[in-house]
């Protein structure tokens, strides 16, 4: 039996739990810590009936629950960490909390050498950077990022061309992400800049880190710039949709989102109020030792068909882009007129299966048969230098080294 302790459940880290019990390990969530046992609760709900939840007996939600392998009646809930870590013997701890106490209780598992599985971003300021990188060279926990587009066939697939030399070695990327959901970031608790620390660090962390896993070298400098040209208004300040005289004419309206666009909101905020936080398009320049260089952009009001996720690789005997939008991979020959096209069939949940490897490797390296992480700390803490920098590039006008 593997016995796992959860601090912070929320959507993400319930989004975790399908592909970690499709699994054919015998894994229990034995203890969680969480503010609000009953929203998680509810979380859970959600997860294993796929049902509504809304003012439903707390027996009926149990009977559920153990449907989906977490019987509550099993699970001790917390509100502090180090309390539960001293009374429960963890083989491992998810950390899913919000992203600024990310480092906090990273650092309180590390130091106690239990294997850790954190979410993204690993830090959201250079002081929190500077403690994880402390605390991970002294640690022997092996630990697992929450970086599941690196292990994606998709990815893979690219690695493995580029592995092959098909296309010489990368000489520039030009990568792109434009986000169909980009309204959620001025929603939901994401629009609270003192929490997300902008979008570089929430968004880009993901793409920067695919293609550092690519490139395989060392970010030296970086330049960026960022705008705010939609998600900014005079509203008043904490106002729902729900509340809004202007939910019929608002396109960005709880009311429209659902029912005219047919998306699926996750908070209801204005995000036209005056603490409506972060950028709405951000571009950033990324130089690696070798000279090369990498492009990338992200948009969060592109919207429907004008999604895309993915980049151009570059090398002299060919190019190779892998597109998530269209779910392709194509390779380019520089020296004929050859075009090939490979369609994956990339899953549409769990972030194109890459939360199942993810899963899969950190219980392996609980278990011990597996010793490499497949998303160790130090890219976590890599990718998130890249994009702290880039954040203080935009915000000073300047270049910056990509030194922590």
């Amino acid at each position: 039996m593997i016995n796992l302790g959860i601090i912070g459940y929320g959507v993400r880290v319930d989004m975790l739990m399908d592909p970690l019990f499709a699994l054919p390990y015998d894994i229990k969530i034995k203890a969680i810590t969480d503010t609000n046992p009953e929203r998680v609760r509810m979380l859970m709900l959600k997860n294993g009936s796929k049902k509504e939840m809304h003012d439903m007996e707390i027996d009926k939600i149990d009977g559920l629950l153990r449907e989906c392998k977490m019987d509550p009646d099993s699970i001790t809930f917390y509100t502090d960490a180090d309390e539960m870590m001293d009374r429960e013997q963890l083989d491992g701890i998810i950390i899913g909390t919000n992203c600024n106490t990310h480092t906090y209780f990273a650092k309180k598992v590390l130091e106690r050498n239990i294997p850790l599985f954190l979410e993204k971003p690993v830090a959201t300021d250079m002081e929190q950077l500077k403690e994880l990188a402390d605390c991970a060279s002294k640690t022997k926990a092996p630990t697992v990022v929450s970086f599941p587009l690196r292990v994606t066939a998709m990815v893979q697939e690219v690695k493995r061309i580029i592995d092959s030399g098909i296309i010489g070695k990368v000489e520039q990327v030009q990568a792109f992400n434009d986000v169909p959901y980009g309204f959620v970031y001025f929603h939901d608790w994401y629009r609270d800049e003192n929490v997300s620390h902008g979008l570089f660090l929430q968004k880009a962390t993901h793409d920067i880190d695919v293609i550092n896993y690519l490139v395989r070298e060392k970010p030296v400098k970086v330049c960026a710039m960022k705008s705010k040209q939609i998600y900014k208004g005079n509203m008043p300040a904490g106002l729902r949709c729900s509340e809004c005289s202007r939910w019929e004419t608002c396109m960005d309206s709880t009311y429209n989102i659902i029912n005219t666009r047919n998306d699926t909101p996750r908070s209801d905020y204005c995000g036209f109020a005056v603490d409506t936080g972060n950028e709405d398009s951000g571009s950033m320049i990324v130089r690696y030792e070798s000279g090369m260089h990498t492009i990338y952009s992200q948009n969060f009001f592109a919207r429907k068909g004008a999604a895309r996720r993915g980049a151009r690789l570059y090398g002299y005997k060919g190019t190779v882009e892998f597109n998530f939008a269209s779910d392709e991979v194509k390779v380019y020959d520089h020296m004929s007129d050859k075009v090939t096209v490979i369609k994956i069939g990339t899953p549409t949940n769990n972030h194109g299966g890459g939360d199942l490897v993810l899963m899969k490797n950190f219980i392996n390296l609980i278990q011990g048969t597996a010793s490499t992480s497949v998303a160790p700390l130090e890219a976590g803490i890599e990718s998130a230098l890249i994009c702290m920098k880039a954040k203080e590039s935009s915000e000073n006008e300047e270049f910056v080294k990509t030194i922590l």
